[in-house]
């Protein structure tokens, strides 16, 4: 069976691959194919925690704010899916010329990503119900 995709990291010096073997390895499985080569820097993928930060953080702030404000309850992938729809979207373009918004997954995100879908969820938050949302590492003083 032959592969659709091979993703390689290396590491460029002098101009040339590090380790060329893996990329003449994975060229073999396209013989005879034309093939797409893109060529770009490697993005560090969200961490664990800035992960954990919106699930433990961003999030229960945000339950808290609609249960007071709107009154109504809502569970932690309510609270997500609301925040993938209004930050993370992007567009599909049909067959027909017709555009489908859908949401992008959070795992997708590389840390510089994620940190700017966190800003916006905690500005959304701080203009919707003047709630200040606490940044990582921030030390919170209950009273």
């Amino acid at each position: 069976m032959r592969m659709k995709s091979v993703t390689i990291t290396n590491k460029v010096k002098n101009g040339r691959l590090n380790e060329n073997q893996s990329v003449v390895k994975a060229l073999k499985n396209f013989e005879g194919k034309i093939i797409e080569i893109v060529i770009r820097l490697k993005k560090k993928n969200r961490s664990i925690s800035q992960n954990s930060y919106y699930w433990a953080v961003i999030i229960p702030v945000t339950i808290q704010a609609i249960a007071d404000e709107w009154g109504e309850h809502w569970d932690r992938e309510k609270a997500h899916d609301f925040y993938k729809m209004h930050f993370l979207q992007y567009e599909i373009v049909t067959n027909d010329n017709k555009i489908i918004k859908a949401p992008k997954s959070t795992t997708e995100n590389n840390t510089h990503d994620q940190e700017v879908f966190h800003k916006q969820c905690r500005d959304f938050i701080k203009e919707f119900f003047n709630v200040d949302i606490p940044l990582p590492n921030e030390n919170i003083k209950f009273e």
